[in-house]
């Protein structure tokens, strides 16, 4: 959000162009692409916590250095560098969420997580709300959007490093102590037994795409590629079509132009307007956990992509401005239930020592979508709303198609640490009470010393 909200600054203090303030989101994404294929495969080789210090400590001299930028070049090349440290940080942080938490608690996690990211949306708008009138507010907006990045770097230090990866590197040891420390922070008798480590296997982005991986890879690339294009190109459509007065919609925003050579900036009920989206999304990402717990992963992507592809569709027909409101809501949530599900999904999907790069990989192409999909809708608004919706229907259409074919269900399954050449099958009910005894003994620590016999579907 922050890249639409300080443009219109940029414009405005060094005279850019449209195409230029267009580069800034799309070559943004791109370095958030680049930062997620890297980072995954650095955090499988040296850890998560290792490379997530490093990536907030390069964000933070970024993100402040690019406040005081004094050109476009400048400013672009900062914020590259900022958009490589977000990308880098996605696929870790998930990753890491995944390992750190019990089963039973992982879908509960995700949500802390998509919550934390929807008031960070609000957060953000309401910033603009009060700095963006102000001459070099745009500076400022970015200096109070890294802070709280920057604040939670001493946080970051009192952080583990993720059990599975030390097991995975044979630090069984530094491993052990760390579970033991869950145990008496949370009021648990010491463990008793020892743990095995994992063997450890190197490898590269290119992995993925091998068997037993391949098809599923190729899968999830096109599901979350796609609903992040929708995702993220539907925050600039929104504003657009409110301020265009789409299919009757009332006039919300009146763009104000600032002096004669057509300078523009957001109004205040624009920022409100954004941010209320931003809490719009918020009931989507309380649906997700609990339907992808409750029903599994897959079915609750197959109903929010379809689901998603329908009401994107409906917005083409005009049948007035509370069926649009009400359309906008429940499409605004598939979205969020389908890119939070997604994120819970993937790092599911592989093993202790290709789960970072999997992940990282996954998150990078999805960010080429986001990329795409901001760069075309900005410029396709300006000729024709209607052309922005169809093509978002056509990439739902092709994600949610390949929904269909996807073959693993996670729901009920602990991570693996090692490879899985089968379509993955729910617990037994015996396997779950296991899991749930482990939880309550253990309090926060993830079940490692047990391996979960599969059978084929």
């Amino acid at each position: 959000g922050i890249n639409a909200e300080y443009g219109n600054g940029l414009v405005c203090e060094w005279g850019i162009g449209s195409l230029e303030e267009a580069l800034i989101p799309g070559l943004v994404f791109l370095g958030m692409a680049v930062g997620s294929f890297i980072s995954g495969v650095w955090s499988d080789m040296y850890g998560r916590r290792k490379v997530m210090l490093v990536v907030y400590y390069v964000f933070a001299v970024a993100a402040i250095s690019s406040a005081f930028a004094w050109n476009y070049i400048s400013f672009l090349l900062l914020r590259v560098t900022v958009g490589f440290c977000i990308g880098a940080n996605y696929g870790i942080s998930i990753c890491y969420s995944a390992e750190m938490v019990p089963l039973a608690r992982r879908g509960f996690n995700l949500l802390l997580l998509d919550l934390i990211w929807a008031f960070g949306g609000v957060y953000i708008c309401l910033c603009a709300f009060f700095v963006m009138d102000y001459e070099g507010g745009w500076r400022w907006l970015i200096l109070l959007a890294a802070a709280p990045c920057i604040i939670s770097i001493p946080v970051l230090h009192y952080c583990d490093e993720s059990v599975r990866f030390l097991m995975m590197r044979g630090k069984t040891d530094e491993a052990w102590q760390i579970l033991q420390d869950m145990a008496e922070k949370n009021e648990k008798p010491p463990l008793v037994g020892s743990l095995k480590p994992v063997q450890y296997i190197e490898t590269s982005w290119s992995d993925i795409f091998k068997q037993p991986y391949t098809r599923r890879s190729i899968l999830i690339i096109i599901i979350f590629g796609s609903i992040v294009w929708v995702f993220y190109g539907f925050l600039y459509l929104l504003p657009d079509m409110m301020s265009y007065g789409y299919c009757d919609l009332s006039q919300f925003f009146q763009v104000t132009y600032v002096d004669e050579d057509g300078c523009t900036e957001y109004t205040k009920a624009e920022y409100l307007f954004l941010a209320v989206v931003n809490i719009i999304y918020i009931p989507g990402y309380i649906i997700s956990p609990i339907t992808a717990e409750y029903w599994g992963r897959r079915p609750t992507l197959w109903y929010s992509y379809w689901g998603g592809l329908v009401f994107t569709a409906l917005l083409l027909i005009c049948f007035g401005a509370i069926v649009i409101y009400m359309e906008l809501f429940i499409v605004i949530n598939l979205y969020a239930i389908a890119i939070a599900t997604v994120w819970l999904y993937t790092p599911e999907l592989y093993p202790t020592f290709l789960r970072s790069t999997a992940t990282g990989t996954h998150n990078g192409f999805s960010k080429i979508g986001a990329a795409a999909g901001t760069f075309l809708t900005d410029y396709i608004d300006t000729i024709d709303l209607k052309w922005s919706i169809t093509i978002f229907c056509v990439v739902l259409l092709v994600a949610s198609i390949a929904t269909i074919f996807l073959q693993h269900e996670t729901r009920g399954l602990s991570l693996r640490d090692d490879i899985d050449l089968e379509p993955a099958v729910p617990q037994s009910e015996e396997e779950k009470g296991i899991e749930l005894k482990e939880q309550q003994h253990y309090g926060t620590s993830p079940s490692l010393s047990r391996k979960s016999e599969r059978s084929k579907m």
